[in-house]
Order: structure tokens, then sequence, then C-alpha cells
């Protein structure tokens, strides 16, 4: 953590929403740290749409606050090794000269393209008061080594320029100069208590075969910029949804209670999230929560790769979580800002982002909880194969009102060799609240189903029975009412044509057999900015139709699965884009689009937008 003084989210993005969740999610925190809350901590859940506060590649972002101006540093970008901006209300930030524009002579040539075309390995600034001034921390490629290493810079100023001490780096361990080869050091962060300041940073072991991704810390001295004892572990790498990964620490002390937060998977895709341990040690042992801070499905994909966080104070007291996360088509990381809570039993809960609750600490009658490393919480509910199998869980709101319930599940139901559809009756505090669909996703492919609510203020009792074939179910969170659920294709019963994509006309495509595919045909390849499949439809009479768009998208980004888009054109003119949720290839999906016809033939073109979906056919109604 960098600012003595930090901030609080200003509503840049929208007002806070009212509703307010209890999370038994985070009971996964051991005995000796905090467990399953008690009461809700204000705020919890809301998802309100949250926006980025710097709408630009601003990654690992730092903040200080000095003399009422909040200084935000971030990986380079364009040329500045340290981006730097200012901001006396957090929502509007102003861009500044690059903070340190000369690096140690230890520093050599690197480029790094999953970062960005302008990436040059300049990473992760950390800026901390110090005597004497100010101390920034940055991650560079070390000239003697293929290793990346933390070098410090100083100041007499926030503004800067930083400039380097010493010819060497400040944490390298390369194998060089007496050094154990751990992979190299990143992601330096600072944390200050009763005088003694302390360096946190990662040994980059998921660099290389046969090493592991560490987090250290180590005393500094006053003026931050000599290493005063040695390292100590305080996590590695060891749950399956950390991927290779731990990394940005950031440590938080709280009524007694260390949180060391930190992001783990892969940066570069949707998966990357922050996870924390809890200790009432500064130096440990840390025990692991086995559910995550946050992931992008509970910023409902608004945020996607959530992580290279920094938790600030604010001026009353209070708490904020800075992060950064990509833009929808991964081409720049933008910041945000969200408050950070905590229960009364010390659980965090970021503000923004929803609580979930998980189905296996839930009841569950005539249906096994079962662990699976690719849930949420490490498990989940199945066996739900009886006509009374159910799992029930405890949801809090903070008022009564509509709320939109997720729930992460996943399908591989068949009806001899057609994949089908499962259901499940829902239950409201005793009430019917309708059925739940949950499509086809093949097993082990989580996706969420979303289904509006009425919740009453206090305690609400969400139970979900097994109807037809065979759902299994990880997970339950709770969004905001005005959360739109995803559509899932034309309504049984409506009268259709069907169109298939390979007649149509296909430019820089290709169509491909495929026997699970509509005609036994496909159009696939759609890999090009000018990617596209026209079709002659006809109708009626003019005015409003519905397009069932009958199609896969195996898309991923890091292994996060990732929604593919096209742009959709009718007789020449716009008519909107189309998103098609991830499905994995060849699971087919149909997905529906509104557009207004003319009476006769009409020409449609979907032309590829983001990811690459492949089309099998188009139903007119």
């Amino acid at each position: 953590m960098s600012s003595p003084v930090s901030f609080r989210r200003l509503a840049a993005g929208g007002a806070f929403l009212a509703l307010t969740l209890l999370a038994p999610a985070l009971s996964g925190t051991a005995s000796a740290a905090p467990g399953q809350p008690g009461t809700p901590p204000p705020g919890a859940g809301s998802t309100s749409m949250i926006e980025p506060v710097i709408d630009a590649n601003f990654a690992d972002p730092d903040v200080l606050l000095v003399d009422g101006v909040y200084h935000a540093y971030a990986t380079n970008n364009e040329g500045q090794n340290v981006q730097h901006q200012t901001s006396t209300d957090l929502v509007h930030w102003t861009p500044q000269p690059d903070a340190a524009p000369t690096l140690g002579a230890w520093v050599g040539a690197c480029s790094f393209a999953p970062g960005g075309a302008t990436d040059n390995c300049v990473w992760a600034p950390e800026v901390t008061a110090v005597d004497g001034g100010y101390a920034l921390y940055y991650t560079a490629r070390d000239a003697t080594s293929p290793r990346q290493c933390i070098g410090v810079s100083t100041s007499a100023s926030p503004d800067g320029p930083f400039l380097p001490v010493g010819t060497e780096p400040l944490v390298c361990p390369n194998g060089e100069n007496g050094t154990t080869d751990l992979g190299g050091a990143i992601d330096a962060a600072t944390y200050s208590e009763d005088g003694q300041l302390y360096l946190l940073w990662k040994a980059d072991g998921n660099c290389c075969a046969g090493k592991t991704a560490i987090i250290f810390i180590q005393a500094l001295s006053a003026d931050g910029t000599t290493l005063t004892g040695p390292p100590v572990e305080l996590i590695r790498r060891d749950l399956p949804w950390e991927g290779n990964v731990v990394e940005a620490p950031t440590l938080v002390e709280r009524d007694g209670t260390y949180y060391l937060f930190y992001s783990s998977n892969d940066f570069g895709g949707g998966g990357y999230r922050t996870g924390y341990a809890t200790s009432d040690s500064i130096t440990g042992p840390y025990t692991k929560s086995t559910t995550e801070l946050v992931t992008s499905e509970m910023f409902q994909d608004h945020v996607l790769g959530y992580g290279g966080q920094d938790v600030v104070t604010n001026p009353d007291g209070g708490t904020s979580i800075v992060f950064h996360g990509w833009d929808p088509t991964y081409s720049y990381r933008a910041m945000y800002v969200s408050d950070l809570n905590w229960s009364a039993d010390g659980v965090p809960v970021v503000e923004e982002a929803a609580v979930r609750y998980q189905a296996e600490d839930g009841v569950v009658t005539n249906a096994r909880v079962v662990g699976d490393d690719a849930a949420s919480g490490l498990a989940k509910v199945g066996g739900m194969d009886a006509t009374n199998s159910s799992v029930t869980v405890q949801v809090q709101a903070e008022k009564s009102g509509p709320a939109t319930l997720g729930i992460r599940f996943t399908n591989g139901s068949y009806d001899g060799a057609t994949p089908v559809a499962a259901t499940d009756t829902l239950t409201v505090n005793g009430r019917d609240a309708g059925t739940v669909t949950f499509p086809h996703t093949t097993w082990g492919n989580w996706r969420m189903a979303e289904v509006q609510v009425q919740l009453k203020k206090g305690t609400n009792t969400i139970t979900l029975t097994k109807a037809t074939y065979f759902a299994e179910i990880d997970a339950f969170d709770v969004y905001d009412a005005s959360h739109v659920p995803d559509p899932k294709g034309p309504p049984a019963g409506s009268t259709t044509t069907r169109y298939e994509a390979e007649l149509g006309t296909v430019t820089h495509a290709r169509v491909v057999g495929d026997g699970r595919a509509s005609g036994g045909a496909k159009v696939g390849g759609m890999d090009f900015a000018d990617s596209a499949i026209s079709l002659q439809v006809y109708a009626e009479r003019g005015g409003p139709a519905t397009l069932a768009i009958r199609f896969a998208n195996g898309s991923d980004r890091g292994g996060y699965p990732v929604e593919a888009t096209d742009t959709v054109t009718v007789n020449g003119q716009a008519a909107g884009t189309v998103t098609f949720p991830y499905t994995r290839w060849d699971n087919w999906t149909t997905i529906e689009h509104s557009v207004q016809l003319k009476k006769g033939w009409n020409t449609v073109t979907l032309t590829r937008g983001t990811f690459y979906a492949e089309i099998d056919a188009v139903d007119v109604s």
C-alpha cells in the first residue's frame, strides 16, 4: 500500500445501489482468520455498471495523496516509463510528464507484446513517502539476464522526476552475483508500521520451468533505498484458480488482522482476478481464502481481468480499492476505483462487485457436494437427479425490491444424442418465482443464468429444485435489478423461416462441413475485419422482425471465455451489434436480434466485430 492518506470513490460510475448482501461465499478463510460474515457490510454487491476513472491504458495503478493532490502512477505506455496523472476530485485526471524518464544503468532493452505495442517492460510502479522525500520502485528488464528485476529511484517531490539510486537493481534474484535464481522479481509494494518500512515483491518464478511464483516481504531502511533484512516468504501459488501466478501484493492491517491482497491467473485475459490471505502477524503464516475477492464474473464482465490492485485509506478512515481492467476488445487496461468494505466478521467485500454465495455452503437435499477445481470455491452441487433434489441459500437485502439472481451452472445433459437444456424451479421465501432454464453448455463449461426476483428487506431464502434434466450448481450472485438477463433465443412455438449461413454470400471466411450444424455446414474462419455473411431474407410485410442467429463461440483470451460480436446491417443500413456469449465450439446456441425489414426481399449482413463466432443459420420470425 503506497499512500499514507488516500481516497474514496466518488459517483463517477453512477449512483451506488442499495442492495446489500451477506457473503457466505467468503467462508473459506480459515478459523485463524476472519470467517463467514454475520452482518452485511454497507454497499456490498451493488454492481452498478462501474465505469473507469481513467479510460485509457493505465495498468497496475498506484495512488498517493500529497497536500490535497492525488498522484496516480502506472505501468509504461507510449514512451513513458512511469505514467503519472493527478486529480483533486478522484474523477477528473490530468496527465503529467513521465515520473521516471531516467532508469537505472542496470536496465536493458525489452519489448512485451502481451502488454501492448509500446510496452518496454517497465511495470507496476510503487511510490511511497520516505525520509528525505519519496521513493519510486519499478520493475524493468535486467541487462545481464533474461529476467525482470526491481529498481529504486528517489525524488524530493511526488511529481518527480525520480532519479535512480545506484547502478544495480534493489531486488534481482536472477542467479547472478551470488543470488538464487527465482526467476527475477517484479511488482514491488510497500507497507509501513511503527516506523518500520517494508518492501513486498514477487519472485517471478512462473517465467520458467521448475520454478514457482512466490510473494516475499523484506525490511527497508527509513529512506527506502536499502534492504535491511532477509526476505520472508508470505504465500506461493498453490490454488487451482491462481493458475501459475500470484503477484501484485498489497498489505493492509485492520483490527489486528493483516490482509494480503494479490492478483493471480493470466493478466492478459478475463481470468485475471484478486484473492486475499490473512494473518495475525506481518510475516505470517498467511491463510488464503478459497474464494476470490473479485473476479470478472462478479462484475458481470463489465470489468475484465480485474487486478493490479492497490488498497488505500480514505480521509474519513474508510478504505477504497484501485484496480485495472481490460476494455471489451482487450486493447488496454483502464483504471477503476471502488470502496472496500468489511463485514462484522472481517471479510473484505468490494462495494461495486457482486457478493457470491457458494451453493455448497447452502442446504443440499438429495444431491451432493463435489470438489471441482474449476468451480468457484473449489466445489459444486451435483447429483441433482431426483424430483426433490434441491439447494437452498440465504441472502440479505438492505431493502425490499427487485433484483437479478445470477446462477453459475454447467449443463451437459443429452436426450439420446441431442444436447438439451435443463430446468430447475425457483422459489424465493417459499413462493414460486418461476423456472430457470440452463442451456446446454457441456459439462465443466461454467456459465451464468439470470432471472429477475423480488427480495424483502433482511434475510431471503432462495431454493432451486430439479425439474428437467441435470444442471450442476456452483454459486449464486445477486445483481442490480436493472441488469437485463441474457436472451436465450426465440420463444417456443414461434413461426420462423430458416436461412442457412453457408448458402449466403461469404466474404473472407469459409464454409465448413459440420454434421452437427443445421444443413450439415457452417460458416467459420471469420477472423478478419471484413469477414462477413450476407443473406437474402423475405418479409411478407414491412415492420419489426427478429433474427434468431444460431452460432457457436469458443473464443478465449488467456484461457478466459469471451463474448464475440458481429455488426448487423439491413439493406445497407446499420442495424446494431449482436453479442454472442461463450458456448464452446460446436455447442450451437441461438440468440435474438431485433431489426426492421421492408416488404419483400432484404439483405441482412453479419460482419465480424470482435473475436470469432461461427454462424450456422439465421431464423427470421
